[in-house]
């Protein structure tokens, strides 16, 4: 009776990576704050690490190096991340705080 409930296909991972992306473009597009802005970009990231999981592990090997790739953009978004943080760093040494709307306001 529960066998289908719990079966989990490759739309389960779909939408999952789906609502994943939806839900990290609009913080990109709604965040003012630019460690929001990253964090949702990570947050895009891992939906597009879990599609390529996804159709990794469903595609019968006809995809054999997904998970070298899924390793890859792991560790590119790591690297973007810290460049980012390093930056967010000096931006608020300089400016005493990271929304995207007052740096602009104060270079004008």
């Amino acid at each position: 009776m529960t066998e289908g409930f719990f079966d989990v296909g490759l739309l389960h991972y779909l939408i999952l990576a789906l609502v994943l992306f939806i839900v990290g473009m609009l913080g990109v597009i709604v965040s003012r704050n630019m460690l929001r802005i990253v964090m949702s970009l990570l947050v895009v990231s891992i939906a597009v690490v879990i599609n390529f999981l996804a159709f990794g592990s469903f595609c019968n090997s006809t995809l054999k190096y997904a998970n070298i790739m899924c390793i890859l953009i792991t560790v590119m978004t790591v690297l973007q991340i810290t460049g980012a943080f390093a930056l967010f760093l000096k931006v608020y040494h300089a400016n005493e705080y990271l929304d995207v709307e007052k740096i602009k306001d104060k270079e004008n």
